[in-house]
């Protein structure tokens, strides 16, 4: 046997290798892949001011129980994305404004929380501020300490974001 190894291993080594090689890359995507959590639902916050971690927790959990599992997998998650800086105003930050650029050209957001609506939609597409709704009139975002921002939807956003705005206004 170990007459058997050494001549296997003398002459297939590099194919072995390569072998080990490749098998270990796709175990390690298989399992990074496994556990990646993909979010049911993507919320922009776009404020000039602070939004604390405890704010984006809070809003998280209220809009997952509020939300439905759109993926399959057993849970509901929301993945809330912050742009901090004031719509329309010049020297700001601009990898805030690329990453907004982003969101709205990929469409990744289907809700954006905002303070002013009409600035937004004056600077993006896709929106319409007659539908804006204050989040101080939504009780069940009450306390999350974003009573002055204003919710807009995306019109052209997945039927899925049409359940948690049922559900949140309610």
């Amino acid at each position: 046997m170990k007459k058997w190894l050494r001549n296997f291993w003398y002459y297939y080594k590099v194919p072995a290798l390569v072998f080990l090689t490749a098998a270990a890359g796709v175990l390690y995507l298989y399992f990074t892949q496994r556990e990646t959590v993909h979010s049911d639902y993507d919320v922009a916050v776009v404020t000039p001011r602070s939004f604390s971690a405890e704010q984006r927790t809070l809003l998280r959990g209220i809009l997952e129980q509020a939300g439905q599992d759109q993926d399959g997998d057993g849970t509901v998650s929301v993945q809330i994305h912050i742009y901090r800086f004031s719509i329309g105003e010049s020297g700001q930050d601009q990898n805030a404004v690329a990453g907004l650029d982003a969101d709205l050209v990929g469409k990744l957001s289907g809700l954006f929380f905002t303070e002013s609506p009409q600035r937004f939609e004056a600077s993006t597409n896709g929106f319409n501020v007659a539908d804006a709704i204050p989040v101080s009139n939504i009780p069940l975002l009450s306390g999350c300490g974003i009573d002055d921002l204003h919710l807009l939807i995306r019109t052209d956003a997945d039927q899925k974001y049409a359940s948690l705005i049922s559900a949140i206004t309610e």
